[in-house]
């Protein structure tokens, strides 16, 4: 160290002795005084910003709530509203309530009281339970059926879209009415997806599709057979769609019903009649249409109603299974073929970057009453909600019911127990491809 810087060094320590001072204390002495200025500095700075108001900004935006990022909305959502009905079976009592010697048959009495329910749907949906015929003359009832075809003149009236006929009596009377059945809908009303019978093999292997508010549906129809075992060999197999023809080959029209839309709808005419609950082959067919991937089921036949719900599989397949919906016209004559239902359902398709998805929603059955008074005079079809006491007292079934059984309170009850029932399908296949009579008697 130079001389010069040694003699200034003693000097310095000499004058911070004086004052009492370690001169190693200095740098801490100074560190304490910058920090009392850097503070007051930032006091002053503070009291700025609160007058300018920023420093009220700057605190809000520390604070401020982050905002949720807005949920994708999907590329498009479609719906349709569906209705479906039962069996649409013309009794002789009810052709001769349309019957008119001098003029034209017409029968859309039968339907005015619930066509606000119909029309009101995007798709409405009927079982004509039996073939039809232009001649007067040649129409018949139970046992054996041919339907004028007024009734399905009427129908159409009400506002039907979707017709179906692979029932046990499409071949009462042989192939030639199943022929003009096809012919007459065909022709005249071309609108209308007629569903069960067809004309020839290229026509029974054809999906009916219907568009509504871009969705697309496909339509299956099934009889578990015909009272008319007799007939084999005289009606062609493709005339008309049996479960008979066997599950394989329901199966590869599932998949191809698939295919080529966004839902598919099978109608299934199954069942034992008067019995208001599933048999074991309803149930096996039931679950083999869920794990082909159908959407809804709709079933007929047994005249009564049946339960209905939702089933499940392992692979998360939902399906909405309507047993039986029992009679929508008829003469028939106790308390249980009297209460019918409307099933109704809405499909939903939404479309996510490119994917389509389908639900069906707001399934339920609404309450019906077939009514006819006591000589089965003024046949005609109400909503439960809109039939009146009045009206059950002189319902002409009461002749064949208890004393004091026909009333809307029962009526109400009954709907009530029998829909109250859970659903389920079964995982057996023994039955699927089996024979049955109208009775369940396997053949």
């Amino acid at each position: 160290m130079s001389e010069k810087k040694s003699r200034l060094r003693k000097e310095l320590n000499k004058k911070y002795r004086f004052i009492g001072l370690d001169p190693k204390d200095v740098a801490f002495f100074a560190a304490i005084i910058l920090g009392i200025a850097a503070a007051v500095f930032a006091v002053f700075g503070i009291v700025k910003l609160v007058r300018s108001g920023k420093l009220e900004k700057m605190v809000g935006k520390m604070f401020e709530k982050k905002e949720a990022p807005a949920p994708v909305e999907p590329d498009a959502v479609y719906t349709a509203s569906v209705i479906a009905v039962g069996d649409n079976l013309y009794h002789m009592n009810m052709i001769e309530a349309g019957a008119n010697e001098n003029g034209p048959w017409n029968y859309d009495f039968l339907y005015e009281h619930v066509l606000d329910e119909i029309q009101a749907a995007d798709v409405a949906i009927v079982d004509q339970e039996t073939v039809l015929t232009k001649d007067h003359e040649a129409v018949e009832a139970y046992p054996t059926f041919l339907t004028p075809v007024e009734a399905a003149d009427a129908l159409v009236k009400a506002g039907f879209d979707v017709v179906y006929s692979a029932t046990n009596h499409a071949d009462d009377k042989g192939p030639e009415p199943i022929l003009e059945t096809v012919s007459y809908w065909r022709t005249n009303y071309p609108e209308i997806t007629l569903l069960g019978l067809h004309d020839s093999a290229e026509d029974a292997a054809e999906i009916r599709v219907r568009e509504v508010n871009g969705i697309k549906i496909a339509f299956l129809n099934y009889t578990y057979g015909t009272n008319m075992a007799i007939s084999d060999g005289v009606v062609e197999d493709y005339m008309i769609d049996e479960f008979s023809q066997g599950s394989e080959y329901v199966g590869r029209m599932i998949q191809k019903a698939k295919s080529m839309a966004d839902c598919v709808i099978v109608i299934a005419h199954w069942g034992i009649e008067d019995d208001t609950m599933p048999s074991e082959y309803q149930k096996q067919w039931a679950g083999f249409l869920l794990r082909q991937g159908v959407d809804v089921v709709i079933g007929g036949h047994p005249h009564v109603l049946q339960p209905y719900g939702r089933v499940k599989n392992t692979q998360g397949h939902e399906m909405v299974l309507f047993y039986s919906l029992g009679n929508f016209v008829s003469n028939m004559n106790f308390l249980p073929e009297v209460i019918e239902g409307m099933a109704s359902f809405t499909i939903e398709k939404t479309v996510q970057n490119g994917e389509t998805s389908v639900r069906i929603l707001d399934e339920t059955v609404k309450p019906m009453v077939m009514h006819y008074d006591g000589n089965r005079q003024n046949p005609a079809v109400y909503m439960m909600d809109d039939y009146t006491e009045e009206l059950a007292e002189v319902h002409g079934s009461a002749a064949y019911m208890k004393e004091g059984e026909v009333t809307l309170e029962n009526m109400r009850a009954r709907f009530d127990e029998i829909m109250s029932a859970g659903v389920e399908v079964s995982t057996g296949i023994d039955l699927l491809d089996k024979h049955f009579d109208w009775d369940g008697n396997m053949y």
